[in-house]
């Protein structure tokens, strides 16, 4: 008779790379002040790192904000094109953008907050995001010249 092993839907599985694990504290301004590049990225990673296991549901969130960001903006492109928007209306219509990624930012990091604090309650060491966060808002976001990049391009990754 084989063994039925008990396993909790919300436990983190183990991963080699838990070692890197950060709170999702630090991802989460790490968006806010650097940019959505580094902070989706970073929380990309921390939810492989904590083995989280809405880890691909938290990717779609990534992929939704990288998406969702450019088709946006087309769309308000589109919509002051054909005149359904004025150009008085159409700044606030782009704020809707940053509403978008701050708002799936907060989702992520609901998510990974819930998996992080049951992988340290079990024994997780949680690594200190303060001097990533630091460096990539201070230097990472000064030595990337998007001045020249695309226009979507830019609208993603800021």
């Amino acid at each position: 008779m084989a063994a039925n092993v008990y396993r909790l839907p919300d436990e983190p599985l183990p991963s080699g790379l838990s070692r890197y694990a950060v709170d999702p504290l630090w991802p989460l301004l790490t968006l806010m002040l650097a940019g959505g590049g580094f902070g989706l990225a970073w929380f990309a990673f921390n939810a492989a790192a904590l083995g989280s296991p809405t880890r691909w549901r938290e990717w779609a969130c990534v992929a939704l904000s990288v998406i969702g960001a450019p088709a946006l903006a087309l769309a308000i492109f589109a919509a002051q094109h054909n005149g359904l928007l004025d150009a008085e209306q159409a700044p606030y219509a782009m704020l809707s953008i940053l509403l978008l990624k701050l708002g799936l930012a907060y989702a992520l990091y609901l998510m990974q907050q819930r998996c992080f604090d049951i992988w340290e309650y079990y024994g997780g060491e949680a690594r200190n995001g303060l001097p990533l966060m630091i460096l990539l808002a201070v230097v990472g976001r000064g030595a990337l010249d998007m001045s020249g990049w695309p226009t979507l391009l830019r609208l993603t990754l800021q």
